[in-house]
């Protein structure tokens, strides 16, 4: 076969289509299509053109497939956009993917430029219009029933809604995403990792009691039909669901099922994120268990150099940080924590946020107090352009009980207080926020 008959099939049965009524629809003989699919016809460029017409597909790519010029521009901008990555400079990659033509690829070959494009503006701090760009990809995913992929694209998009904090919004988002799918496409890997990644926003918002409860039923229905990999993402939502129930011992246990899944698979691109997320319960249950968490990140963190993701560097950092200093090395957890704030600087995350409180706990476990207190301050101001929910107010009170530790005054101790109560739906009267002066010391963004 050669591979202009490959790609005719493939696209073809992409589409649904039979031979012969791909045939009637390009203005062909019945046999016409079997003979072109088996080699033993070529295609003239009239039939060609009708053909690609049909299934939707440029005609230089049906004729030439990747080699058509369009395909070799784009495959050049991500690799540029990749080394540009590599060298500190994603809004850079994030320009030269932006001016990639998309018009004359398939939905695959557009579909990588737009993941790259979306990963790229993620990195340079520019969440929303990372989300504006998978939104557009998706649409044009489910149009061409690409529903892998398409289910990719909307996993993606509520996690970086989940990392903005925007957790409503991640939550009704992937519930609309996923409802558009096709009842044959819920059990494939990818939207199983959807759903996975909706109980996390669910999680996010507050919501653990339904949020348990439905990932117990995508748990049994992975187990029933899907692949390891499948499972395992269960799994690793389902340790969120724990951890914020106060089981860091059972979320714990949920990750090592995760990770020992996930190890099916020769290579998996989850598997440093997972040791990541082990590594953050390690210090978190009682006792903590900081020489393993340091472990579990020294394997991870080749991989994530290599992923490139300035977010799962910055939480590693984080994390590194706590453990040094449960460790008895503040100095070093103070330099890894001042990594972890430098590689948030840029948007606004709750993780930068979390790495400002790290930074702060290091600093006083130095006695030095002054420069605790502007961390956690600095905390407070980024916590201020987060939505309100059960993170935000868990932070809320971590960062009045760091105020109150670093011995800050009793207003700015009782305002963090009184927002944590406002940001887990209590009601109260809240202490009025203090006046800034011009010596107040506020973090760079």
């Amino acid at each position: 076969m050669s591979p202009l008959s490959r790609r005719v099939r493939e696209a073809r049965e992409r589409a649904g289509l039979s031979q012969g009524e791909l045939a009637r629809r390009a203005g062909v003989h019945p046999t016409y299509i079997s003979h072109v699919e088996s080699g033993r016809r070529s295609l003239g460029e009239d039939a060609l053109a009708r053909i690609a017409q049909v299934l939707d597909l440029p005609f230089a790519f049906l004729r030439d497939g990747e080699a058509a010029p369009g395909y070799q521009s784009a495959d050049t901008a991500i690799v540029e956009a990749r080394r540009l990555t590599r060298t500190g400079d994603p809004r850079g990659a994030a320009e030269v993917l932006a001016g990639v033509d998309v018009s004359g690829l398939d939905v695959d070959a557009a579909a990588r430029v737009g993941l790259a494009h979306a990963e790229a503006l993620d990195l340079a701090g520019e969440l929303e219009a990372s989300i504006d760009v998978l939104e557009r990809l998706c649409a044009q995913l489910l149009d061409a029933h690409r529903y892998d992929r398409a289910a990719y694209a909307a996993m993606r998009i509520v996690m970086a809604l989940t990392e903005a904090a925007d957790l409503h919004r991640a939550v009704a988002r992937g519930e609309d995403l996923l409802s558009r799918l096709p009842a044959e496409a819920t059990a494939g890997d990818e939207v199983v990792r959807l759903e996975s990644t909706i109980i996390w926003a669910y999680v996010a918002r507050g919501d653990t009691t339904y949020a348990r409860y439905r990932g117990g039923q995508l748990l049994a229905r992975a187990r029933a039909h899907g692949t390891p990999r499948a499972v395992s993402s269960v799994h690793w939502n389902l340790a969120f669901v724990d951890d914020a129930l106060g089981e860091p011992g059972s979320a714990l246990l949920q990750i090592e099922s995760a990770i020992a899944l996930a190890g099916v698979d020769e290579v998996d691109r989850d598997l440093p994120r997972l040791r990541l997320d082990r590594a953050v319960l390690l210090v978190s249950v009682d006792p903590p268990r900081p020489v393993e968490a340091l472990a579990d990140l020294d394997a991870a963190q080749t991989a994530l150099e290599i992923g490139e993701s300035q977010v799962e560097l910055a939480r590693a950092a984080s994390v590194r940080s706590r453990a040094l200093l449960l460790h008895g090395d503040p100095e070093a957890a103070v330099r890894y924590a001042e990594q972890a704030v430098e590689l948030l600087r840029d948007g606004v995350r709750r993780d930068a946020a979390s790495a400002h409180e790290v930074l702060g706990d290091a600093l006083l476990a130095q006695t030095l107090s002054t420069e605790a207190v502007k961390e956690y301050r600095s905390a407070a101001d980024l916590l201020d352009m987060i939505v309100s929910g059960r993170p935000a107010a868990t932070l809320w009170r971590r960062i009045g009980d760091r105020l109150r530790l670093a011995g800050d005054d009793d207003a700015r101790v009782a305002e963090a207080y009184g927002r944590a109560l406002a940001a887990a739906g209590i009601r109260g009267d809240m202490p009025p926020r203090p006046r800034r002066t011009g010596l107040e010391i506020h973090p760079d963004r």
